[in-house]
């Protein structure tokens, strides 16, 4: 597509590029234009029909959506905002900085405004921030046939019309009718009579990593949203939820590495911004280390003599390291999506140290014999690191699987309090452990 669209710019055969814009995915055309230069970019907006262009803009990200504010008039501006359904338009402008958001403000009407200002407010990692206004609603005493033509007529400024929302004159929550049920219904049925008055629904200030669980759990397509008193405010669909695991999963995964989220995406973010956002965990990372250097320190005669034991030094850690990262994963994945809660921490803990005591029993038979008599190892030393794997994996998994319960408990983001500081915290044992049974078994 790029290529094309880059020929035809260099031809200036703008009709045909229009032609050619006019077949293609909003979504696909939207990345292909955050790919290009400010001038092209804004030239082949401009070419795209008003409907569609509402609808690029919406998959924009955030740089693009400031080269293309900056470059069009209020007139373009007031049709933009009028034509984004208002989730789309909540998530753009609590991106943008504020004097974008003024001038954007400024070009729609009073009443849009208010209910943008009233969107903003709400609380950052809620439904009511995430919520969209534009959905299908009807009323209970409505027959079959009333309510299809009153679908057919306000579809295509509704955000899905897959379920049907009951209210009644004060907009409180009554049932729900699948476009399915008003197909195989009889036109002359009431609505009253064929709706579920069984809702999953959740309330405005519900955090969204319950809304997630929800849409899982439950293998919906799209969830009502109410105010405390049960009045029908707005619903969330699949795609914002689909959104929103991917920007969880994405600073989880930062969070568990020990990197920062990152505010746009990688390819547009700098240098200095993506050291940023890395080096504060590796200086305490780099600074937890020094236990494991102060405690090699302290045993550094012994290593003098008994120089073999300083090479099985990495593989102990690195072992004892990889299984406490490992169990913290599980853990916080499972406490993440609700398949764990902190009543478990026992149950969770003590079944992890009998998966400990099979793996590390089976890895240190393994180990044994491999240095005994493949590597010539002394059966002294061999056992010494053997026990070490024994008793740093249990730690390891004792520790990683009871950490993750403790952040939870104190309000704190396990993969932020915990995966970073696990692997170090398990070297230091790993080496003081390992010392110790060798000096032991060697009789020192």
């Amino acid at each position: 597509m790029i290529d094309t669209i880059l020929e035809l710019l260099v031809q200036k055969n703008y009709k045909k590029l229009k032609e050619f814009l006019s077949e293609e995915n909003p979504a696909d055309i939207a990345e292909i234009i955050s790919e290009l230069d400010e001038n092209d970019a804004i030239l082949v907006f401009r070419l795209l029909n008003k409907d569609m262009g509402a609808e690029v803009f919406a998959y924009m990200d955030k740089d693009t959506h400031i080269g293309i504010l900056e470059n069009i008039n209020e007139e373009e501006i007031t049709y933009l905002m009028n034509n984004l359904f208002m989730d789309d338009t909540v998530d753009i402008l609590s991106e943008l900085p504020a004097n974008y958001v003024t001038r954007v403000l400024q070009n729609v009407s009073e009443a849009r405004r208010k209910l943008i200002n009233h969107f903003l407010q709400y609380p950052d990692d809620t439904a009511g921030s995430i919520m969209t206004i534009e959905y299908m609603d009807l009323k209970k005493d409505m027959t079959v046939k009333e309510a299809i033509e009153r679908v057919k007529k306000y579809a295509v400024k509704k955000e899905t019309v897959n379920n049907c929302y009951v209210i009644d004159d004060k907009r409180m929550m009554l049932g729900e009718v699948t476009l399915k049920d008003l197909i195989l219904a009889a036109d002359d049925d009431l609505i009253s009579n064929i709706m579920n008055d069984d809702v999953i629904k959740a309330n405005t200030l519900t955090p969204t990593d319950e809304i997630s669980i929800m849409f899982t759990k439950y293998d919906i397509l799209s969830l009502p949203i109410v105010d405390t008193e049960n009045r029908l405010v707005g619903i969330i669909t699949v795609d914002d939820v689909m959104e929103l695991i991917e920007e969880e999963t994405s600073d989880e995964m930062g969070r568990m590495t020990g990197a920062s989220p990152l505010e746009n995406p990688y390819m547009k973010t700098g240098v200095f911004s993506l050291a940023k956002s890395r080096i504060i965990w590796l200086l305490v990372l780099m600074i937890g280390a020094t236990i494991s250097q102060l405690i090699i320190g302290k045993y550094e005669d012994f290593l003098t003599t008994y120089v073999v034991l300083a090479g099985f030094l990495p593989m102990l850690m690195d072992t004892s390291g990889n299984t406490g990262a490992q169990t913290t994963t599980m853990i916080v994945r499972g406490l993440g999506i609700n398949e764990i809660k902190f009543s478990d921490m026992p149950k969770v803990i003590f079944k992890e140290l009998r998966v400990s005591f099979i793996i590390g029993v089976t890895l240190a038979l393994a180990n044994f014999f491999k240095l005994w008599l493949l590597q010539g190892i002394s059966p002294v030393i061999s056992a010494a690191v053997s026990l070490t794997l024994i008793c740093t994996i249990s730690i390891a998994m004792a520790a990683g699987s009871s950490l993750p319960f403790i952040a939870k408990k104190f309000k704190l983001d396990p993969a932020v309090a915990v995966s970073p500081m696990i692997t170090t915290i398990v070297d230091a044992f790993a080496v003081l452990l390992y010392f110790s049974i060798a000096k032991a078994l060697l009789g020192i």
